[in-house]
């Protein structure tokens, strides 16, 4: 998996707030493959909606996020902060 934004390839992590309702989870279910965000400092994301599959709730998914990359962008690791 890469990140499609060139500035986040200079990072090796981004912070961002996301809150997916459980209705837009099922759209994820029905094909949709990435999740669209802003960053906390501005920067906006585009990430495969599946790196967080495993933080699903029954409202859906809701919270802040540090999502790591390696140095050539791509996805390494994600983690719950709030």
């Amino acid at each position: 998996m890469t990140c499609a934004q060139a500035d986040v390839r200079m990072h090796s992590s981004i912070e961002v707030d996301i809150h997916i309702s459980q209705e837009e989870l099922e759209q994820a279910y029905q094909g949709v493959e990435y999740v669209y965000a802003q960053a906390v400092d501005g920067r906006s994301i585009r990430f495969p909606v599946k790196i967080l599959w495993s933080f699903i709730a029954h409202d859906g998914i809701h919270g802040r996020f540090l999502i790591h990359f390696t140095k050539d962008g791509k996805f390494e690791s994600v983690l719950r902060i709030q």
